[in-house]
């Protein structure tokens, strides 16, 4: 029997939970988890609806993955549109550094915001743009690996996208595969 040494932290919204994949293990959390090897431990804090203020920012893990944003920017569209982003980059840099301050020596792995398979306004995609921006800078502020969730799904979206916004077992595999390449990027550097 293998005794477990090491965990893994999971946290954030539905772009990291199995439920819309049609498959018990199918989200992204579940599939990079299965990667990590028998010494591994899950501790899995995701659920659907979440927003930053609802992560909780105790919690030990020897990697963590975080997807968090999105239904902060669609709870406060109208509010962002028209105030700017100050107050989500503020919240999420406090969210970071949180994590970050219990979890100083781990691999912390941050997930950006896919677009919803939908047409976006030209404002709200120049938001949706800023507030990935603003989730780059945030990583590289408290030294965590950035996972482009955006790029992956752009053009993508039929295949990875279910009720115009949530990860299919395609998206959440792709989810899957960008936490498996930063957490090995991790590890070499």
């Amino acid at each position: 029997m293998f005794a477990h040494t090491k965990t893994y932290l999971a946290l954030g919204d539905s772009m990291s939970i199995d439920d819309y994949t049609g498959v018990k293990g199918g989200g992204a959390v579940n599939q990079f988890f299965h990667t990590l090897g028998e010494e591994w431990v899950l501790d899995d804090h995701t659920y659907d609806g979440c927003r930053m203020a609802g992560v909780p920012t105790d919690g030990q893990g020897d990697v963590i993955t975080l997807t968090i944003g999105g239904n902060d920017l669609l709870c406060c569209r109208d509010k962002y549109l028209s105030e700017g982003l100050d107050r989500f980059a503020d919240e999420h840099l406090q969210l970071l550094r949180a994590i970050r301050s219990a979890n100083p020596k781990s691999i912390f792995i941050v997930g950006d915001i896919y677009a919803p398979h939908a047409e976006l306004s030209s404002a709200e995609q120049e938001g949706l743009t800023a507030a990935n921006t603003i989730i780059a800078a945030n990583c590289k502020t408290v030294e965590a690996r950035p996972a482009r969730i955006h790029k992956m799904f752009l053009g993508n979206e039929s295949a990875y996208l279910c009720l115009g916004i949530e990860p299919t077992l395609e998206g959440a595999k792709a989810i899957a595969r960008l936490f498996d390449s930063a957490y090995k990027e991790g590890l070499a550097s």
